[in-house]
């Protein structure tokens, strides 16, 4: 139980954050190679859960109190290195079977199969050499170890974890020896497709299922902003800044997630919002030069952008306003801009045919 409690913490944590955070990935794939590939996806998940699962082996189970182990004697530093070597020869005193059970052996040989990850990962997935791949590993045992020295640099007031010299060069010894294991044919499937600049891969035809993924991208952004800057705004109230500020301030969170992810960034050159841009998207007039800054305005506003901007101003306008009159034909405005979408053969929607632009690959 001691080693599987770690490993199922690792996956529900990982499991939350790919949940939350996994759409930020998705855009920086794209926005980094042009394209989204299934086999890429599927590593960069291997590599959080990988990370979650370090984190988990090295730092948990934590002190219930911050002074838990501050006593003489516990989680003392061992700064001798190959200490462990002596460990085996007082465990090989007691015959090979006491050896081959013993905790200083599997502790070693756990430490080597920890980090052999690093260094596969490292080659294949980072695309490093064995060097870079090593010192990978190396810089990643050392803070650890610097972690567990200083209490998770003064968290807790004590470490409640052995530092130990020992530990690094086992480390490190597994993430060299994985990077020489990650030659072999078998790991071959970590690597993603070649191409490593999505400025230089060809241009994509635009379709609705990359538009609806720009769209998420951007719903990411606007979501990440507003929870950001709440949670921010939470912890200067609780600091004692004025509470009628601090209201009045989440009140137009949602209007500025608007503006500054998609209305501004749709006025600049190019014309398209943070999501369109990680797709690789450029609002064009039908003429096929720049569009003009009011058709890009007419476009955004008449598409999600605007339904956005709308609901934000709705949630902060008094019961009864005029303005809530206007949301009436709101939702039957999505319903047929939905539905237009889903029959459009050119994938341009309402707003493009609306304000006379296009979408094309940046790229083109």
């Amino acid at each position: 139980m001691d080693l599987l409690w770690p490993g199922a913490m690792a996956l529900l944590i990982a499991g939350l954050f790919v949940a939350t955070a996994g759409i930020f990935l998705l855009a920086l794939q794209y926005h980094k190679h042009g394209r989204l590939s299934w086999r890429r996806t599927i590593t960069s998940s291997v590599v959080v859960l990988y990370v979650f699962g370090l984190l988990s082996y090295t730092m948990l189970p934590m002190p219930e109190t911050r002074d838990a182990f501050c006593r003489p004697g516990v989680a003392q530093t061992q700064l001798e290195p190959f200490h462990f070597f002596q460990d085996f020869n007082l465990a090989w005193e007691g015959g090979r079977r006491a050896f081959l059970t013993s905790f200083e052996l599997w502790q070693v040989l756990f430490n080597v199969l920890l980090f052999i990850p690093v260094g596969i990962l490292a080659i294949r997935w980072a695309r490093q050499n064995v060097f870079t791949g090593t010192l990978i590993g190396f810089t990643l045992s050392l803070a650890i170890e610097a972690t567990q020295y200083t209490g998770i640099w003064g968290i807790y007031t004590c470490a409640y974890r052995v530092a130990d010299v020992d530990d690094l060069i086992v480390n490190t010894f597994g993430a060299f020896l994985g990077t020489l294991l990650a030659y072999l044919p078998v790991f071959a499937f970590l690597s993603g497709p070649s191409e490593r600049d999505g400025q230089y891969a060809p241009a994509r035809a635009v379709t609705r299922s990359r538009r609806a993924l720009a769209n998420l991208f951007d719903l990411a952004f606007m979501s990440a902003l507003v929870m950001s800057v709440s949670l921010v705004l939470e912890v200067a109230e609780r600091l004692g800044v004025h509470t009628a500020r601090i209201d009045y301030l989440q009140d137009l969170l949602s209007i500025a997630a608007v503006l500054l992810v998609v209305i501004i960034p749709s006025l600049a050159p190019g014309r398209a919002t943070l999501g369109q841009r990680c797709a690789w998207f450029e609002v064009r007039a039908l003429t096929g030069g720049p569009a003009s800054t009011g058709r890009a305005l007419a476009r955004v506003l008449l598409g999600l952008g605007g339904i956005y901007l709308f609901q934000s101003i709705m949630a902060i306008v008094p019961e009864g306003n005029l303005f809530q009159l206007l949301a009436l034909p709101l939702v039957p405005y999505i319903w047929f801009s939905v539905i237009w979408l889903a029959f459009d053969r050119s994938a341009r929607g309402v707003s493009a045919r609306a304000s006379g632009t296009r979408f094309t690959d940046r790229r083109a």
